[in-house]
């Protein structure tokens, strides 16, 4: 029975691991490229960066 506990658990741990590695390597990228080039996310960028002031040293 310790056994088929310890088997279940690492299906389940390997089963996440395979999503997690799977997402990062393969979705994330491109949500991030697509998150970049977003013309509505350029505009709330614009918007709400805060202005800084340069001053002369």
């Amino acid at each position: 029975m310790n056994l088929m506990t310890k088997m279940i658990e690492l299906t389940v741990l390997a089963f996440f691991s395979v999503l997690f590695a799977g997402y990062a390597l393969f979705i994330y990228p491109f949500e991030k490229m697509t998150e970049m080039m977003s013309a509505e996310v350029k505009e709330k960028k614009l918007k709400y960066t805060p202005a800084t002031e340069k001053t002369a040293a």
